[in-house]
């Protein structure tokens, strides 16, 4: 049995952990949380996921058709039907004086996104465009429901806002009903119940529930504290359960990394707060983002047995096309990198600019002294079984000055270290040529000066 609170009533359901909470809303009786796509890419069946952390109540808009129920076990689940009021809230009267409903298929989502984006304790944060990237309408064409996203942006950006009565200040401007009050001390007592703690072990599961797969026993990490981001003077870790927007805002990795603009195209709002860098990891995706990411920082994970961990490089943690160096028990416990700044690039191709899995990507890291290239790595995905660093190449590229025939050869060479094959994100032969022109892309961006002569 498991317990949680949707909308203003709490629930005591006995039903299959990693059934869609999408399914369970609907199969309640409520129907304003669409279901479209079944991946998570479209923001018609988002809801408000609530939960404590520490003494704070914090929500954040997710997409249920890929958030197992078990997830939700003593949190605060808030559909559309949750939000509505005896008169329209401001950001649906927003919506309707701008013209940004048509058909209203999507529009549920976009009024959660939105809400979301006011339920934080501090704005500001990010552009309120971002809160509802991960929403798509097929009718008005966004512009009207920008006009809608803007207006209110400006109205309510003078709104005091503090962290112990922000929640009561959206009540008060009609946002919120007035139940949200009440919902921290019920959390509290629900927080108390005992968790499972045996069975298949499950990150952020962004990839693993789009497949519809059946999973016994799951039990989610997002329970063990393995969300942290921390620093000292030889390393930044970062818990493997903190999630893709967390690492995109950390000031510990804004400090030695563009890393707020890298990863701004890995997915949408929603789905960047729910995947995980651990999941990411682990999952083994030969075009995993983070992974490539943190292949060409060099990065450490340390995988832990109980009370011993053993600490590995990540290049060292794929053995083959989905067979880790992880033992039965093992969890990833964080990865580390170095508290240092380098010279980097990161790279994608995917059929869209933005919020699409990669065709191909590609990282490379470096220091450059006395104009000689030092600690290359230059990784690489979606051109073989494994997310992998471009050894070979790498090599070559050691202790080298940058020239334009130096790149030009390296990227020759990278052709013969990769073994990309014909699937739906493009032919073998079309993923060699993007590789290639990934790493121009990378030597273009951190030198602009070198575009006449590449």
């Amino acid at each position: 049995m498991m317990k949680f609170i949707l909308n203003q009533e709490t629930m005591e359901i006995d039903e299959p952990l990693g059934k869609p909470t999408l399914d369970f809303i609907r199969d309640s009786g409520l129907k304003g949380s669409k279901e479209v796509c079944h991946e998570g890419d479209c923001g018609a069946c988002m809801i408000l996921l609530g939960e404590l952390k520490g003494e704070e109540l914090v929500y954040r808009a997710v997409t249920s058709c890929i958030l197992p129920l078990g997830e939700v076990e003593a949190k605060h689940v808030v559909t559309i039907e949750g939000i509505n009021q005896e008169k329209l809230s401001p950001i649906q009267q927003a919506l309707v004086d701008t013209g940004g409903v048509q058909c209203g298929y999507c529009t549920p989502g976009f009024v959660i996104s939105l809400t979301g984006f006011f339920m934080k304790s501090k704005l500001g944060n990010e552009d309120i465009l971002t809160a509802i990237e991960g929403n798509v309408c097929r009718c008005t064409g966004h512009a009207s429901i920008i006009r809608a996203a803007k207006l209110l942006s400006e109205k309510y950006s003078s709104v005091k806002q503090s962290n112990q009565s922000w929640i009561k200040s959206l009540i008060d401007e009609g946002i919120l009903p007035g139940y949200f009050e009440g919902i921290k001390e019920k959390l509290k007592e629900l927080k108390k119940a005992k968790r499972q703690t045996k069975g298949r072990l499950v990150a952020g599961g962004t990839d693993l529930f789009v497949q519809n797969e059946t999973i016994d026993n799951p039990v989610f990490l997002s329970n063990m504290g393995l969300d942290k981001i921390w620093s000292d003077n030889d390393f930044i870790h970062i818990g493997t359960m903190a999630n893709t927007e967390q690492i995109r805002l950390s000031p510990e990795l804004n400090m030695i990394l563009d890393i707020e603009e890298h990863l701004s195209t890995v997915s949408s709002l929603p789905i960047r707060k729910q995947a995980t860098i651990g999941g990411n990891i682990a999952n083994a995706s030969p075009i995993g983002d983070l992974t490539i990411y943190f292949l060409a920082l060099n990065a450490d994970i340390s995988i832990r047995l109980d009370e011993v961990n053993r600490i590995i490089k990540l290049k060292d943690f794929y053995k083959g096309y989905k067979i880790l160096d992880l033992q039965e028990g093992e969890i990833l416990e964080w990865v580390r990198i170095r508290n240092e700044k380098k010279l980097f690039s990161f790279e994608k191709v995917a059929k869209r600019e933005h919020l699409d899995i990669a065709s191909v990507n590609s990282a490379l890291s470096f220091t450059l002294i006395d104009n000689k290239m030092k600690e290359i790595q230059l990784s690489a995905g979606g051109i073989g079984p494994i997310p992998m660093i471009l050894e070979k190449t790498s090599a070559l590229l050691e202790n080298k000055e940058i020239s334009s025939s130096l790149i030009k050869e390296a990227a020759e060479i990278a052709l013969t270290e990769i073994s990309p094959i014909d699937d739906v994100r493009g032919s073998a032969k079309y993923k060699s040529l993007l590789l290639r022109q990934l790493i121009y892309a990378h030597f273009l961006k951190l030198f602009p000066a070198m575009e006449e002569s590449l």
